[in-house]
């Protein structure tokens, strides 16, 4: 048994079998899967076989044609949990096991290994990079959308003689659905008109219910882009939009400062501000819908405002990459996020029929007159079943 170091890379005969054993005790909320990121194998899935709840089994490396990442994630994150809580976790490749390096921040989807072709041999790169809102997250990175992700929101699998597996907060993980009217979850939104709010698709999908801002005001849904993790709500609501910066483009280095709400119920329901640069043109993949930024961000930040210096909506943040290694560069990064571009959230509003009015540009840069704007502009939102 060996330990491994991320980045560290393998041989790999074709017909190796691939096996992991996760140790910590919230295995049986993780499942393991491959998924092709790259080139003809982009969006192809293989699932690992359950041997039991920590013990995945995948039988020959050989089909694994083209390259693909095995990933480890929470089935069902809408409670929360992190990959974390089961390393150590033991992979053994052609009879060598290793003790894959465990992740520096919490993560709910964990890219263990890359498997790829490098001069006609099959080769795996090792990991422990991953991404703080899950499996999701991992899909809307790689331009994934299609993808069918195995396990997905599964009860798990009962243990032979002892009913079914407990979940790691003391209810059953095959538990009913929630209540209708049960608190679910919270995210972030921004107004972009009166009574107009932008939030991300995924903040919405579970929910039946909203609410917003400290009021409580009912929302409703208006239109939901799922491609773009966008969602448009209808709310009567107190506050003050923010104005759309669509006619200059971003800028590698601009300052810029991410606003929302996260960890509501650690940190309370007051607004939060952060401060970072826009460190990417594009998001995962060369996407160029989204751009990467390096303000840091939490659960619940989601659907948050991402303004310029002087206050003008420049995206909505949509997803984190935390790792500790830069891929292909084995270089230190850290508050990897992505946030969705203004033009986009323009264009949603304008294809669903929602009047955005034109609003001028901010120019006052001094930082309480525009942390005093986002306060007006962007909203808190309580999903309930």
């Amino acid at each position: 048994m060996q330990p491994a170091r991320p980045g560290q890379r393998l041989p790999v005969s074709p017909k190796a079998d691939c096996r992991i054993a996760m140790q910590g005790t919230e295995a049986p909320r993780i499942a393991i899967a491959a998924i092709g990121h790259a080139g003809s194998e982009g969006g192809r899935v293989l699932a690992f076989d359950r041997i039991d709840p920590q013990h995945w089994h995948l039988d020959g490396m050989a089909e694994l044609d083209g390259d693909f990442e095995i990933v480890a994630y929470v089935m069902d994150d809408r409670h929360g949990g992190f990959v974390n809580a089961v390393f150590p976790i033991h992979m053994e490749v052609d009879g060598t096991t290793h003790i894959m390096p465990a992740p520096t921040e919490q993560l709910a989807a964990v890219i263990l290994a890359e498997v790829y072709t490098r001069n006609g041999e099959r080769r795996m790169k090792l990991s422990n990079e991953g991404f703080t809102f899950g499996i999701d997250a991992y899909v809307r990175a790689r331009n994934l959308g299609g993808v069918t992700v195995p396990f997905r929101n599964a009860p798990d699998v009962p243990l032979p003689g002892n009913g079914p597996v407990p979940h790691p907060d003391g209810r059953g993980h095959n538990r009913p659905k929630p209540a209708p009217g049960q608190l679910i979850g919270s995210g972030s939104g921004v107004l972009i008109a009166p009574d107009l709010i932008v939030t991300n698709a995924h903040v919405v999908e579970d929910g039946q219910r909203f609410e917003i801002g400290p009021a409580r005001d009912k929302a409703v849904v208006l239109a939901v882009d799922v491609q773009h993790d966008l969602a448009l709500l209808r709310c009567q609501t107190a506050g003050t939009p923010l104005p759309l910066r669509i006619g200059s483009p971003l800028f590698l280095g601009e300052d810029i400062m991410a606003a929302g709400f996260p960890l509501i119920d650690v940190l309370g329901a007051d607004l939060k501000v952060t401060t970072g640069n826009v460190s990417g043109l594009t998001g995962g993949g060369g996407d160029v819908s989204r751009f990467q930024f390096s303000a840091p961000i939490g659960s619940g930040s989601s659907g948050g405002a991402i303004i310029d210096e002087f206050g003008n909506l420049v995206g909505i943040t949509s997803a984190s990459l935390a790792h500790d290694n830069m891929r292909h560069r084995g270089s230190i990064s850290e508050n990897v996020n992505f946030g969705i571009r203004a033009a986009l959230v323009y264009e949603m509003a304008a294809a669903a029929g929602a009047d955005v009015p034109p609003l001028a540009i901010a120019t006052d840069n001094l930082r309480r007159n525009v942390v005093a704007r986002a306060r007006g502009g962007v909203v808190s939102i309580i999903i309930h079943a």
